[in-house]
Order: structure tokens, then sequence, then C-alpha cells
């Protein structure tokens, strides 16, 4: 039995919309102000059109599903994608070189209706081809209603480079609350406040914002940093009732040298914290916390790999309770 994903739109998460092209049902995390936004550059656009946290969830009693994915630009060259039965059981396909179109059948044990999460390629762009599952079985959306976080911020939250989409740290951290989330951050992305206001298109209750690294590398003058900072900030503090948490950078393990300005990564750290005082709802965590400083959680010194993001996932629950 094939699903047809436009007319169960809500089987899909993470997206902001769906569309139907040639090659199949394409679902973007970016609203078309955000996806016009990061098109400044072929390479923010890539890595804005890719699928991450783009998921597509339903409860069957199906016994096997089957799925044909066409691919297009990717960030990295990882190309998996997770299925994960009942929140824990965890099934991984992906081609181990690009090749522009991947089909895959999952067998799925068990008796009786199970919740099928579908999570598509977090570092390409991935359009669905073909969703089928067994004839004649049962198949519905998601009962409950989840409260949505919304994640903003650079490379490491887009989640380069875990091995596979559902281990990204909010992956992690958002499914082990039942959380609904949605991801729009983008590699090589400075502190915006463009971002804070187009966000706000995009439903959510609360908003974890991680900017820094990319700030320090591209030497921004702190004052710019610290006035992207309060107006983003003033922006997400729009919706009514939101909770915000602005995470400072994670280690740099073996960056000791200033940028060209003379600062220090510490410094930037510390002007998100000076800003972040302004604000009666918005909660700094300190991103220094959150993963060891040890080359063994890193896949190049900056980019937490799977250990990494288990890790600061586990570590940022600890902190937001």
């Amino acid at each position: 039995m094939k699903i047809d994903l436009l007319a169960n739109i809500d089987y899909i998460f993470g997206a902001a919309c769906v569309e139907e092209t040639e090659s199949g049902f394409y679902a973007s995390r970016m609203t078309s102000k955000l996806m016009k936004l990061y098109s400044a550059t072929e390479s923010a656009e890539i890595r804005a059109m890719n699928s991450s946290g783009i998921r597509i969830a339903f409860i069957s009693d199906t016994s096997f599903v089957a799925m044909k994915l066409v691919l297009g630009r990717y960030s990295r060259p990882v190309f998996n994608t997770d299925i994960v039965i009942d929140g824990f059981q965890k099934m991984t396909f992906g081609p181990p070189e690009y090749c522009e179109e991947f089909a895959f059948s999952a067998e799925l044990s068990g008796q009786g209706e199970k919740q099928i999460e579908i999570y598509l390629p977090n570092l390409c762009e991935a359009t669905v081809a073909g969703l089928e599952i067994e004839d004649g079985c049962f198949v519905s959306p998601f009962h409950e209603e989840r409260s949505r976080w919304l994640f903003i911020g650079d490379s490491i939250t887009q989640g380069m480079t875990v091995s596979s989409p559902a281990l990204t740290y909010p992956a992690q951290a958002a499914a082990a609350l039942n959380k609904d989330f949605h991801n729009i951050a983008v590699g090589g992305a400075t502190m915006d406040h463009r971002v804070g206001k187009l966000a706000l298109d995009i439903e959510w209750d609360t908003v974890f914002v991680a900017f820094g690294v990319n700030d320090f590398a591209q030497n921004r003058k702190l004052a710019d940093f610290a006035a992207d900072t309060e107006q983003m900030l003033n922006q997400l503090n729009k919706r009514k009732d939101a909770v915000i948490y602005l995470i400072t950078p994670i280690p740099w393990f073996g960056r000791t040298e200033s940028n060209n300005l003379g600062l220090q990564l510490e410094e930037y750290r510390l002007m998100l914290k000076i800003v972040a005082a302004g604000f009666k709802n918005v909660f700094v965590i300190d991103g220094t916390q959150l993963v060891p400083d040890d080359p063994s959680c890193f896949v190049d010194n900056i980019h937490p790999g799977d250990k990494g993001m288990k890790i600061l996932a586990k570590n940022l629950l600890q902190k937001i309770k």
C-alpha cells in the first residue's frame, strides 16, 4: 500500500512545507523566506535544503516499510536514513557513497500497532519517491499532541557529522522527552537577528539558539555579535510565553590561538551571557559543560561525532531540567 504524503501531511514532522515534484515528495524545513535568506551562497543554500530533522511518522501494524529516495546535493557524504520503532529500536539504511536513487525495505518485528518514525538524511537533499507499507494494514497519524522545540544554529546543531540522522543532539534530546522538534540550523551560519524574526512563522513553544563558533572563526566584531544576539532574542520574545535557551559555543579542541581580531572564543561566550542577562525568560546553557574537551568526542576537533552528540544531548537534558 503506497502512502501519499501530500494527502497525509500530518505524517510529516519538522517541515515548514511539503511539495510534489517530478521526483516525488520534498519536505523543506525552511519557510520560503528562510530559504531566500540562505540562498545568498550556494554552500548555504545546499545546507539549508538538506533534510535535517525531517521525519515521517505514523502508527501502523504493518510488517514492513519500503522507501525509495532521490538524493540531491549534500553538505557531507553521509546519506543514511533511520527508522525508529516505538522510540527505541533503530535501523539504519543508506548507500556507502552518493547515488541519485536509493531504495530499501525494512522488516518490522513484533505484532500489533507500532510507532514508526523515519528520519530522512540530515546532510543531503532527500526527496521521497515512494513510501509503501503492507496492503490492508492499519495506519494513522500519531494520536497525541506534542509540544515543539525549535533549534536555530550552525553546523553543530544541524548535525555535522553524525553517522545517521537520529543521532543529532536535537533528535536525541527531543526523543528522550517525547517532544516534536524542528531544526532550521545551517552549517556555516552566524548569529543573525533576521532568522529570529522569520522563526516566528514556525510553530514552536521552546527554542534553542546556538551560535558563536562561526562568529569567532569569521572574525565578527563583538559589538556586532552582541547587537545581533540582542535583536535575535527580542524577536523570539514576541512569541507569547516563549521559553528561550541560549547555548554558548561548545569546546573547540586544541584551539588556543585568537582570531584575526585578537579575540578568544571565550570572549564570544561571555558576550552571549552578558546580552542574555537583560532578558528574564532567556536561560543560558554553558556549551563547555555539554561536551568534554576530548578529541574522542569530535570528528574534526569541533564537530561532535556519534559519541559527542550522545553526551551533548544527555547533558543538555540535565541542564534544562
